[in-house]
C-alpha cells in the first residue's frame, strides 16, 4: 500500500481580498491558502481544472500532493508536500472554488477520514429478515501520509443482530484506529414481528392469572388498614 503524489502546480499571488479573488477566477484560476503549522500561511493561485482531477482520484482529499510554487516575477520556486485540509464548493454550479492545503511531514502519522465500505450479504438480511443500517460512512484512522488507503472494507455476510463497533473493524497493517471502540458502525435489527412475539412470551415460571380469581387484597378476610375501626355489628330487627 503506496500513496503515490499527485504533482499540482501553482503560482504565489500577493493580493488577496475579494475583489482580487474575483479576477482571479476570471482569469482561470481559483485562490488556495497554504498553511504550515504555526508558519505564516501562503496565498497561491491553482487551476481548479487540475484540483478538480486530483480531488477524483480514489483517494479524493487523502491524496499526498507535491505542490509546484513558482513567482514569475520574483525568480522564486519551491515544493511543499501538503493534503486538501478544506474546500469551498458552489452551491449551484458545484464547481471548486477555493481550497486550503495543509502542509504535511511524510514521516509523521495523521488522523484522517477513510470511506468505510460494505462487502457481502448480510445472512441476517436475506434469510432473517433483518434491516441493516450503516451508522457510519467513514472511519478515522492515524497513519502515514504516504500509507493512507483508499478505503476500509467491512464483510456483513456473517453479522449477527445487533451491533458491529469501530472495534471489530479489521485495518490494514500500520493503520490504528482513531474511533471509539465501542461505537457503532452497523446496526442489523431484528424482524417487527419477532420482537413483538418475544416481547410477548411469558416468563419462564411466572405463575398464570386465574379467571375470576380477587384481586390482591379483595378477598375476605384481609388484614384491615392500621387504625381503621372494626365495622359496627348489626342491629337486631325490631319485633
Amino acid at each position: 500500500m503506496s500513496n503515490n503524489f499527485y504533482e499540482l502546480f501553482a503560482e504565489f499571488r500577493g493580493q488577496t481580498g475579494k475583489g482580487p479573488s474575483h479576477r482571479l477566477r476570471k482569469a482561470g484560476q481559483i485562490p488556495a491558502i497554504v498553511y504550515s503549522g504555526g508558519k505564516e500561511a501562503t496565498s497561491i493561485a491553482v487551476s481548479p481544472k487540475d484540483a478538480t482531477r486530483m480531488l477524483k482520484g480514489p483517494l479524493r482529499r487523502n491524496q499526498m500532493i507535491h505542490l509546484h510554487l513558482t513567482d514569475s516575477t520574483a525568480g522564486k520556486a519551491l515544493t511543499k508536500t501538503v493534503m486538501v485540509r478544506d474546500l469551498q464548493i458552489d452551491p449551484v454550479r458545484r464547481d471548486l472554488k477555493h481550497v486550503d492545503f495543509i502542509e504535511v511531514n511524510p514521516k509523521l502519522p495523521m488522523k484522517v477520514a477513510i470511506p468505510l465500505i460494505l462487502i457481502g450479504k448480510s445472512t441476517a438480511v436475506t434469510t432473517g429478515g433483518g434491516k441493516l443500517d450503516q451508522i457510519k460512512r467513514a472511519i478515522h484512522v492515524r497513519v502515514l501520509p504516504g500509507e493512507i488507503p483508499e478505503k476500509v472494507e467491512l464483510d456483513v455476510t456473517d453479522l449477527k443482530f445487533g451491533s458491529t463497533h469501530a472495534s471489530e473493524v479489521k485495518l490494514p497493517s500500520g493503520v490504528a484506529l482513531e474511533e471509539d471502540p465501542l461505537e457503532a458502525v452497523v446496526t442489523i435489527r431484528i424482524p417487527k414481528a419477532e420482537k413483538e412475539e418475544a416481547e410477548a412470551t411469558p416468563v419462564a415460571g411466572a405463575a398464570p392469572a386465574v379467571a375470576g380469581a380477587p384481586a390482591a387484597g379483595a378477598a375476605a378476610g384481609a388484614t384491615p388498614v392500621a387504625g381503621a375501626k372494626p365495622a359496627a355489628a348489626a342491629k337486631p330487627a325490631k319485633k
